[in-house]
């Protein structure tokens, strides 16, 4: 048992961790989830220069557990999608 607030509460009780937070970038016009999931919202806004669409939002998905394979996907997707705005910011010197 440990304290928490002052209160009892036993390990493992019903008082969850803060659940995770993911992001995605779906299409506006044919409603489906075309980028994520991403671990930053400024990730998931970054994906929204990469959909090319006037209409891209991000939206957001509440989860109780962030398992492996989900964290790196998260890592990527933001990975991936920051190389992509860093090479869309380049101007070609023509």
């Amino acid at each position: 048992m440990t304290k928490k607030n002052g209160a009892t509460a036993l390990r493992g009780s019903a008082w969850p961790e803060k659940p995770f937070e993911l992001f995605y970038v779906p299409h506006p016009k044919v409603g489906r989830v075309l980028l994520g999931p991403f671990l930053t919202l400024a990730d998931a806004e970054l994906g929204i220069v990469a959909v090319l669409s006037p209409g891209a939002v991000v939206i957001s998905a509440l989860i109780d557990c962030l398992g492996d394979f989900t964290h790196w996907h998260g890592q990527s997707s933001g990975a991936v999608v920051r190389l992509f705005a860093g090479a869309a910011r380049e101007v070609p010197n023509d």
